[in-house]
């Protein structure tokens, strides 16, 4: 024990004592325990406990022990400090290695697995020694100082930029707020006008389009009956047979006239609305309502300590006056490269894969749609296949309906099936669409669906749908074989690409046409997807090429192609947590990732 007082201390009101000398070995257990002994061989001091396993070693007893009267002889040369952290890598070993060629401190295991070759180790006790004194414990000790002041500044500086972005952020939304009032009031006029027009024109439409349905309804009666006589028909009796022949044909004459000629009706019947041009043109010129300015605030500068050993880094940027706002910084080209062929054919599969509809869900996960083998399946990040899911009757394209669920067109089945990609991939609702039906894309809440033969111009349209599958409108006067379809960045405009006239439709929501783009290097041009920058990407079948398009611009540039080993691109998706484009080929069981920079 400590006599007097002078060699040891403890203080009562903390939870552990603490002693001026405390057992070395149980310091590094996490134990403080009065030191009764010093061993000059060992250099450690003990506690009895200690002391008693110390001598149990012959080789020990021999060592010289002082008593806690005799450690003020102990002088601050003898004192050896010992290793007491442990290595993350091996939990089970100290941290007791230094080493000199990589300037860091490792256990012996990291020694033997990471630096066998080199040259410059030592213990951690010898290469600690002097520390205290050395220019590096020094600087860092400064430097860290000096971090430590602007890291407390700089953090209050930006704590009253939050303050003070909030305070301008309100008083900028009063502004649009006022203004916006104005302009819906006008709007609202106008609107109101308008729709009065429409209701007049529709009115008289309607009128004509309800005797129409009428006299067609009575029609379709007398075919459905006269098919279903003509079908049914299992006597010997011919004569009776030759009669529905003749009545049938004699139908036929005056039906499909009179069909033909309400068909004409209705299309010079179409109501047709375009937005007034200088309107138009107005709008699509700006992007906001005003312009926000950048004021550059002059920041204090670090501490030299700080600056003495780091480089500082600085952003600016300039505008050309001539430049327009929302083409200050115009997308460039992306560059590509070959990042991996995956294989998604299951063992299951009885045909070679036709990817015919991609999208990538909330999770980062991956969703094709293999239209040979009529199956959804998932891809992880890695792009490893987790499951799949059977469906039914030609599947084609797939877009996201909500956090945790997709539609996928069902062409011959000509309806839209609704598919939850929670833990499980599972069939949920459905609706039927008026025809065949291909692309589809998910804006505003509504569904857009490409439909009609390809092959009859005057089924050929785009049906929006609601949540709950009723049909809101439809979309006419499209080129017959409009395939895929897409919404832009910014959620106003629609994309659909047509094979026939290689051509790119942009419309607006309501389907009044705004541009068409194209390119000899895209023709029959397929999937389609954006970036999330405003750029477009557009699979060319036969040109086998995929190409980006800046709608802004109107530049279309190619990004891959037969070099690539693009052969006919059928449908395309992009990865935009891993900057990565998806693309497939027709009749083929590889997915192409390629990486954009």
């Amino acid at each position: 024990m400590a006599t007097g007082g002078k060699l040891s201390r403890r203080f009562e009101g903390e939870h552990e004592p603490f002693y001026d000398f405390a057992c070395s070995l149980c310091e590094e257990e996490g134990r403080h325990i009065e030191a009764a002994r010093y061993c000059e061989e060992c250099f450690v001091y003990m506690c009895d406990s200690c002391v008693r396993n110390h001598n149990k070693f012959p080789l020990h007893r021999s060592h010289q022990l002082l008593e806690q009267s005799q450690f003020g002889k102990v002088t601050k040369s003898k004192l050896v400090s010992l290793p007491t952290k442990r290595c993350l890598k091996h939990p089970g070993e100290l941290m007791n290695i230094f080493c000199g060629n990589h300037d860091v401190v490792c256990c012996s295991s990291c020694k033997v697995l990471e630096h066998s070759n080199c040259d410059k180790t030592k213990h951690l006790i010898d290469a600690a020694k002097g520390i205290q004194k050395s220019k590096e414990y020094q600087t860092v000790k400064q430097e860290t100082r000096a971090l430590l002041n602007d890291a407390v500044r700089v953090l209050a500086d930006r704590e009253t930029d939050i303050s003070r972005t909030e305070a301008e952020k309100q008083e900028v939304k009063h502004i649009i707020a006022d203004f916006r009032n104005k302009v819906n009031k006008k709007f609202d006029d106008l609107a109101q006008k308008t729709l009065n027009a429409l209701y007049d024109k529709a009115k008289i439409i309607v009128s004509s389009c309800e005797q129409d349905t009428k006299d067609l309804a009575v029609i379709k009666s007398t075919a459905e009956d006269t098919l279903k006589r003509l079908v049914s028909f299992t006597g010997d009796n011919e004569c009776d047979l030759f009669l529905q022949v003749k009545t049938g044909k004699k139908f036929l004459s005056n039906a499909k006239q009179e069909v033909c000629t309400i068909s004409e009706t209705v299309q010079k019947d179409a109501i047709t609305f375009r937005i007034d041009q200088e309107i138009e043109q107005y709008f699509s010129s700006v992007d906001m309502l005003g312009t926000f300015t950048d004021i550059s605030m002059n920041a204090n500068q670090l501490s030299s300590a700080t600056t003495d050993t780091h480089e500082s880094q600085s952003c600016t940027s300039t505008s050309s006056p001539q430049t327009s706002p929302d083409n200050r910084y115009p997308r460039s080209k992306y560059e590509t490269q070959l990042y991996a062929q995956i294989d998604v054919k299951e063992k299951s599969d009885k045909k070679v894969c036709s990817i015919s509809g991609i999208c990538q869900l909330p999770d980062e996960t991956i969703l094709i749609v293999d239209y040979n083998n009529n199956k959804l399946k998932r891809l992880d990040q890695s792009y490893k296949l987790l499951d799949s899911l059977r469906l039914h009757n030609g599947p084609c394209s797939i877009c996201n309906v909500g956090s945790d669920e997709v539609a996928v067109s069902l062409l011959f089945a000509q309806k839209v099936q609704y598919i939850s990609v929670k833990k499980k991939l599972r069939l949920t609702r459905s609706f039927s669409t008026g025809n065949i039906c291909r692309g589809i894309v998910y804006a505003e809440d509504k569904l857009y669906v490409c439909c009609g033969y390809r092959f009859d111009s005057s089924s050929c349209c785009i049906e929006v749908y609601n949540n709950v599958g009723q049909l809101h409108h439809s979309i006419s006067g499209l080129s017959p074989d409009h395939w895929y379809i897409t919404v832009t960045d910014d959620g106003q405009h629609l994309l659909v690409t047509s094979w026939s006239s290689s051509k790119i439709t942009m419309l607006d929501l309501t389907g009044n046409v705004v541009n068409t783009f194209s390119n000899r290097d895209l023709t029959a041009p397929n999937g389609i997807c954006t970036d999330g920058k405003g750029q477009v990407f557009i699979c060319g079948i036969t040109s086998n090429t995929v190409v980006q398009l800046e709608p802004k611009q109107q530049k279309i540039d190619v990004i891959l192609g037969e070099k690539d080993d693009i052969k006919k691109p059928f449908q395309i998706c992009l990865d935009r947590k891993q900057s990565r484009i998806l693309v497939s080929c027709d009749e083929s069981s590889y997915l192409l990732v390629f990486s954009l920079t």
